[in-house]
């Protein structure tokens, strides 16, 4: 405990140590001043050579004092000085030295404040315990040299001496009581300052052996680490062996899931291409699907973004370099590839490639190819990967097309390739809820072909189709991708358009009745033409609903072949309606 004591008494007399120097040599100009001012005090008062000896005895005080102050500033820095008995001696001579020297002063009694005060600067810095000796000792020197003074110089009229000596020891006594009493009130801020230091020291050795405790705890996690490093590195080549399996496994799963949820062919090809190039790690992936007759390659999906170098590939994708793999069904591996050899590659600095066949039921349906832009990028476990994906996305391409034939039956009409009439009132009801949200316009053109019943019984039912057919194939290229036509029935035919006027529909529908009615329609043996009769109507200008823009067209129709067939009629607006 007593250490800990003198530790927290060092650390605070840090801050007087280090301005102990400053202090003392503040303490020699004082006293250096407070010489020539007694000196000249008493030669002008008395004028005599008393003062001169005075003087004598200051300036050996003065140097005594400044010999003192150079003692203990040797002292500062050395260790543990605040107990160095040298120290000591010289702070009890300094002390004792200045209170001589003021009793000797003629108007010591005003300067004895500058006694107290390096004793007020002892108990702030080490508590007032510490001061006692320090404030006995300036008693004890000012008694005796005021006693010693009036007994040498008892003749002089030294003024501010008391002529009375038990009232000069009683004043002293009362002054050094007084002092002590306010060091003893001063000495409070001393103990609570060194108190907080110990709670303070004391969180310190707290905190010190929570660190220690870390520490330890830190070896202990180092060195488990350490051991699961060691299993970790065993895991990782074991890991490594299963890496290309689980590859496998996950890429397999992903493409099974994509078969059993995404029936549109386009989406599942790109989602098929992006796994592979997640799996495989490759610059770039493409996957082109077999058409026509001749199986001409023709890019489905692929990862290059840049429109140029994505034409050259649809360009040569169709190079004899790759024939192999359409053809025959075969894969092919190049780890150096020479852009003279694939055109594809040109300008795409494509070091390795790997092209794989898509095969369902035998058939070849298209190619999966990857590149890379490093030479000897692949190896055997890359094709044989790949040939496993190729297989799932084969049969995913087989689903996709069974899938869109199976919708196609269910919306479409088998004969024309239009829409069936299902479909289409299903999408009335959408387009026309949309139209309402949007305020905007949907207009309905409703044809049918003119006397085909007596068309069909002179040229019979086979050549009816064709006509069909043919009508239906011309509007489709007619028509914007938005607009929707129908097969209503027989040879009644309707076309739903989106953000379309009565007036641009009007227009549209005489656009058809003319291309129609100039049409030659021919097979081997019969050639002919026919004439449609068009009515139409319009959102919100002719109808208020879907109910009543579908009869108000087909009221129109009914018009146009009232009034002689051929030509295009309007549904009446709702106020006439209303009339």
């Amino acid at each position: 405990m007593d250490t800990l004591e003198n530790n927290q008494l060092r650390k605070t007399l840090g801050s007087y140590f280090r301005h102990e120097g400053t202090i003392t040599r503040f303490g020699w100009v004082i006293m250096a001043i407070l010489v020539v001012e007694d000196f000249v005090a008493r030669l002008v008062t008395t004028q005599t050579v008393t003062g001169f000896a005075l003087l004598a005895v200051q300036l050996v005080l003065y140097a005594g004092f400044v010999l003192t102050g150079v003692l203990k500033l040797s002292q500062i820095g050395v260790r543990n000085q605040d107990q160095s008995s040298l120290y000591k001696i010289a702070k009890y001579l300094e002390i004792g030295i200045m209170t001589i020297f003021i009793s000797l002063m003629y108007h010591g009694s005003v300067f004895y404040f500058i006694v107290l005060l390096p004793l007020i600067s002892i108990i702030l810095s080490r508590g007032f315990k510490e001061s006692l000796r320090y404030i006995l000792l300036g008693w004890l020197t000012q008694t005796l040299s005021q006693y010693a003074v009036i007994f040498l110089f008892s003749g002089l009229n030294q003024q501010g001496f008391y002529t009375n000596r038990f009232m000069l020891f009683i004043s002293i006594a009362v002054q050094y009581l007084l002092f002590a009493f306010c060091g003893y009130i001063l000495g409070s801020v001393h103990r609570e300052y060194v108190r907080s230091q110990e709670e303070n020291q004391i969180l310190i050795d707290r905190l010190g052996d929570k660190y220690v405790q870390l520490e330890q705890a830190k070896k202990e996690i180092q060195s488990q680490y350490d051991k699961i490093s060691q299993t970790n590195e065993q895991l990782e080549q074991a890991n490594t062996k299963l890496t290309s399996s689980l590859a496998e496994f996950y890429t397999l799963q992903q493409i099974s899931q994509a078969i059993s949820s995404i029936f549109d062919m386009n989406e599942l090809l790109k989602f098929v291409n992006d796994v592979i190039i997640g799996v495989m790690g490759v610059f770039h992936s493409t996957i082109a699907l077999c058409h026509g007759p001749q199986n001409n390659l023709k890019v489905q999906v692929s990862s290059i973004f840049d429109k140029k170098e994505l034409a050259i590939v649809s360009d040569y994708i169709n190079s004899d370099v790759l024939k192999p793999s359409v053809k025959d069904g075969n894969s092919m591996i190049d780890n150096d590839v020479n852009p003279d050899d694939y055109p594809f590659t040109r300008g795409r600095k494509i070091q390795s490639l790997i092209c794989v066949p898509l095969i369902a039921k035998g058939n070849v349906l298209g190619i999966v190819l990857i590149e890379h832009g490093i030479p000897n990028a692949f190896n055997s476990d890359n094709v044989r990967l790949l040939e496993i994906i190729s297989q799932q996305v084969g049969i995913a391409i087989e689903n996709a097309r069974l899938y869109q034939q199976m919708h196609d039956l269910a919306t479409l009409d088998g004969l024309t390739g239009a829409y069936n009439r299902l479909y289409f009132q299903d999408n009335l009801q959408i387009e026309f809820k949309k139209a309402q949200e949007g305020n905007y316009d949907l207009s309905l053109l409703m044809f049918d072909i003119d006397h085909f019943k007596k068309f069909n019984d002179t040229h019979g039912h086979l050549f009816g189709d064709l006509v069909l057919k043919n009508i239906s194939a011309y509007i489709m290229k007619k028509l914007r991708k938005e607009d929707i036509f129908a097969r209503y029935g027989g040879e009644e035919f309707v076309i739903l358009m989106p953000h379309t006027t009565l007036d641009q529909i009007v227009e549209k529908a005489e656009d058809i009745r003319r291309g129609i009615g100039s049409m030659m329609i021919s097979d081997r043996v019969i050639s002919a033409s026919v004439t449609i009769s068009i009515g139409v109507s319009s959102y919100p200008e002719t109808a208020d609903n879907q109910v009543t823009l579908i009869k108000s067209a087909d009221d129109a129709l009914y018009e146009a072949k009232r009034q002689g067939r051929n030509r295009v009629c309007v549904a009446c607006p709702k106020s006439s309606k209303k009339a």
